[in-house]
């Protein structure tokens, strides 16, 4: 375009200096350069200036096709229109839809509503504030299918924090009791890497009661969010769908976050029975019920869950409960394993 505008400004130098005057149209070398054609000025032009404008189109029209090509032209003029207009005043006008190159008589101008020339090549578009746009939570657990099957790592959970996994142990009560994942879990990726070695969150467990007076165990969960004292209400995935295999029985219970003490940890569960293969159980929330031993009974708490937790225990107080391993494949809202 620099080109162009170049070859406009010399068209209106050389040959539009007056209206009222004749002058001759300057030749135009096949590199865009004006070229003397034996001597500078070579006898008195009597054309009209309507016959010089008509030349000097001709000529623009000439140069630029043969600086870019034919079928470039209309790329070339950066948008504008391929077609020259020439006015009664000898006047060399561009048009483009929102700006005008004129050549006059006595001057180059250029009119523009907005920004002198400027091809689309060369627009700035202003970078968006997100690239992509994620709805603020709205308080709700949205639980969603996770599928370990397919290298998910994060259970959705309705807030885009939430969902990572996370395991525990009873070293808090004293015990001993360990897992022993097949790919590092603490690492940067999480349970990343885990999970795509073997399309679920899976391990072996050694349940060992230390000075625990309890019954040992291990668990793994995931939050609702980021924060495990953040709660929300689950109430519209009308209960959970497990896809799972397991050499001892798993306690799926309901996190509460801080309500977790003032219930005495007599958070509710169901039992997923033990399997050693693949398997698939739902469960409504109103089948979550707190054990037989609580003091202090916690109503609706699917409207304030924190977390969902697979825990692994032993059978006994104060005794080992050996070993065992588990795949916990899939985890979605009621019916949707399926």
């Amino acid at each position: 375009m620099k080109k162009l505008l170049g070859l406009l400004a010399i068209c209106s130098l050389v040959a539009c200096n007056d209206s009222s005057d004749s002058v001759a149209a300057p030749q135009w070398g096949n590199n865009g350069n004006t070229a003397q054609q034996g001597g500078e000025n070579q006898g008195q032009d009597t054309r009209t200036p309507e016959q010089i404008a008509d030349s000097i189109a001709k000529h623009v029209a000439d140069s630029v096709a043969a600086l870019y090509g034919q079928q470039n032209f209309s790329s070339a003029m950066g948008g504008y229109s391929s077609a020259l207009l020439m006015s009664s005043s000898s006047a060399l006008t561009l048009v483009s839809s929102s700006s005008m190159v004129v050549v006059s008589s006595s001057s180059l101008a250029l009119s523009s509503m907005t920004n002198p020339v400027r091809s689309s090549s060369s627009r700035v578009t202003p970078k968006s504030s997100s690239a992509v746009e994620i709805d603020e939570d709205d308080g709700l657990f949205k639980l969603g299918l996770w599928d370990g099957t397919a290298g998910d790592g994060q259970v959705p959970t309705g807030n885009k924090s939430g969902g990572y996994w996370y395991y525990y142990t009873d070293k808090g009560d004293k015990g001993k009791s360990t897992f022993t994942w097949s790919e590092d879990v603490d690492g940067t990726n999480g349970f990343a890497d885990l999970i795509a070695s073997c399309g679920g969150v899976c391990g072996d467990f050694d349940l060992v009661v230390g000075t625990n007076p309890y019954k040992p165990y291990v668990g793994i969960g995931f939050n609702y969010s980021k924060s495990d004292n953040l709660s929300a209400d689950a109430t519209s995935s009308k209960g959970i769908c497990v896809t799972y295999k397991s050499t001892i029985a798993i306690n799926l219970e309901m996190g509460l976050g801080s309500m977790d003490a003032k219930i005495g940890y007599a958070n509710p569960f169901v039992v997923l029975p033990k399997s050693t293969a693949a398997t698939t159980e739902d469960f409504r929330w109103s089948d979550f019920e707190q054990p037989e031993w609580a003091e202090t009974a916690v109503t609706k708490p699917e409207t304030k869950l924190v977390s969902l937790k697979f825990k692994f225990a032993g059978t006994e107080d104060g005794e080992d409960g050996g070993s065992g391993s588990f795949n916990i494949m899939k985890v979605g809202p009621y019916g949707g394993c399926n």
